[in-house]
């Protein structure tokens, strides 16, 4: 099926950042972007309605013989963004895939080689007005094609992303029956040795920080924007500023998954710079609670530790261990953070983990997973669950400004914004978590990861975009990378012995660490006996076979994630 030729798009091509005034850019207009703009329909409603199949039949042509799944991956999501406008023109179906978000993110970030930049409130418009529109049509005025809608159109890979983006994570977190299960405690006083083995909110240790104090330093969004303007930093797949991430932030309700400002070197390059060359690392302490980090011995050849966390409401981690067999503590100085933990024993329901452990797969989205599993799995796992053995190991929380969430080694979480909020989070090795840590290290270095490796950087090409972002390496010619760093397990076991003698014997650790280990498996077998172990082993093992958990018939997302 020949695809028609329409006019050129555009009188003359304009690079993102080519000056063409001097005038001041023109300020935009924002535009509240609703999830499902073209009035898409999950495929279930062609019970309802069969005639209007005949939207995918006659629109797609011989197309339409593939399934949707195909066509995502093997045709729209191969074309380019001058093709994908263009294809818009061919039928209500074309149109339709034309407006694939997905596509689109990753035709902008292609196009712009990793820089956000220019947002416009769809990763759509954000391409065709940096890259196609024509310079003499006002950032305020609409695509001409903003107002078209295919309600007749049905399709479950074009309407999930609408139903994630929908997604609002408030009535579960809310909900006068919700109850958390992570306890507030003081951190006052805490040290290494006395903190919880279980995960917990500390409070009163934040009071004396200056990103908490109510001046210029305080960390907000619109401050650190105007303290750092042109600092290149890390958002998952791309880089930007401050300033642009804001644009981002305040106008992505349509994303699918807001983009999470995610950056591991803002202490170096914030050093000296912004208002009164004041750092970001001199607003905040690290408690004394956490201050024991044993990876230090290591220098400059450290795993990455520190993190500065951006994201607007509904962005957020999926499930994940903390690396390395490490520790965390994430602070949050605005916002409020709904907190999602599992046992290290226990693989959260909708996760998949390879024999080796070495691969992990889960739902894409936070709104995928709480749509799917979450009811289930509280069922389950839960504080109220049946079986005694599974009760307690899932565990929820919500962690607000001014206060610290502790993550200990090995557990499992996930991650979502109630509302959007600033963090700073830290990893860390203290002489508690050390065995666990030396015990990664040896027996899985092809998961060792973060670890930084001097190498010398690319020349820039001089087709790359050149705008005044200052891209800046914290480590001074030292760069991110998660290959496999031969040697690592040697390296640090002679760093802890020069460095730290009181330790004694680093490898009669993970001996004395195993032994206890071995003491509390056998006292579980004489308490319990080998038959109630190996039945209720069987037991689990069947219930966990059968786990699956879908959308259901005739329900919407709000009524899956009521409380029971």
């Amino acid at each position: 099926m020949a695809v028609p030729a329409l006019p050129p798009i555009l009188p003359s091509f304009k690079h993102p950042l080519e000056v063409v005034s001097s005038a001041p850019p023109p300020k935009r207009v924002r535009h509240i972007r609703s999830p499902n703009p073209l009035q898409i329909k999950p495929l279930g409603n062609l019970l309802f309605r069969p005639k209007q199949r005949f939207t995918r039949v006659n629109g797609l042509g011989t197309l339409g013989a593939l399934p949707d799944e195909l066509l995502l991956s093997h045709i729209f999501g191969q074309l380019d963004g001058e093709d994908l406008v263009r294809i818009a023109g061919v039928s209500r179906a074309f149109f339709g895939w034309g407006h694939v978000e997905g596509i689109w993110k990753g035709v902008y970030i292609s196009k712009t080689q990793g820089r956000l930049l220019n947002w416009h409130g769809s990763w759509r418009s954000s391409y065709i007005t940096t890259f196609l529109r024509p310079s003499y049509i006002p950032f305020s005025t609409p695509l001409p094609t903003s107002g078209i809608t295919t309600p007749t159109h049905h399709s479950d890979v074009l309407f999930q992303p609408s139903l994630c983006a929908s997604f609002d994570p408030l009535p579960i977190f809310h909900s006068p029956s919700f109850t958390p299960t992570v306890p507030h405690i003081s951190g006052l006083g805490l040290t290494p040795s006395t903190l919880p083995t279980t995960p917990c909110i500390l409070t009163d240790l934040m009071t004396t920080w200056a990103a908490m104090s109510p001046t210029f330093r305080r960390w907000t969004l619109d401050h650190l924007a105007d303290r750092y303007q042109d600092i290149g930093m890390r958002a998952e797949a791309t880089i930007t500023t401050l300033r642009e991430y804001k644009e981002y932030h305040e106008r992505c309700e349509g994303d699918e998954s807001p983009l999470y400002l995610f950056e591991s070197d803002f202490v170096e390059k914030t050093k000296g710079k912004g208002k009164e060359g004041v750092g970001m690392g001199e607003d905040y302490q690290v408690p004394e609670c956490f201050r024991e980090d044993l990876f230090e011995v290591m220098g400059e050849e450290r795993p990455d530790y520190r993190w500065l966390i951006v994201g607007p409401l509904r962005s957020g981690s999926t499930w994940h261990q903390d690396p390395n067999g490490t520790s965390a503590w994430n602070a949050v100085t605005v916002g409020s953070k709904a907190w999602i933990m599992f046992h290290p024993s226990v693989t959260p329901p909708g996760v998949f983990v390879s024999e080796d452990q070495g691969e992990v797969e889960a739902p894409l989205s936070l709104a995928e997973w709480f749509a799917t599993y979450y009811k289930g799995a509280k069922a389950m796992y839960g504080s109220k669950a049946k079986d005694p053995a599974n009760r307690g190991k899932m565990l929820e929380g919500i962690c607000n400004a001014g206060e610290i969430f502790f993550v200990p080694s090995g557990w499992w979480h996930i991650v979502i914004n109630l509302a959007p909020s600033i963090a700073v989070t830290q990893n860390f090795v203290s002489s508690v978590e050390l065995p666990t840590v030396l015990r990664f290290m040896r027996d899985r270095p092809e998961q060792v990861s973060g670890f930084k490796l001097r190498r010398s950087l690319p020349t820039s090409s001089s087709s790359a975009p050149t705008g005044e972002i200052e891209i800046v390496l914290g480590t001074g010619g030292l760069d991110d990378c998660d290959e496999c760093v031969s040697g690592v397990y040697e390296k640090f076991c002679e760093a802890l012995r020069r460095e730290q003698p009181n330790l004694g014997n680093v490898e009669g650790l993970l001996k004395e660490d195993w032994e206890l280990e071995r003491e509390g498996e056998k006292e579980k077998v004489k308490s319990v006996g080998v038959w109630e172990m190996v039945k209720s082993g069987e037991e689990a093992e069947e219930e966990s076979g059968g786990f699956s958990f879908g959308f259901g018939g005739g329900e919407d997302l709000g009524e899956f994630l009521d409380e029971e």
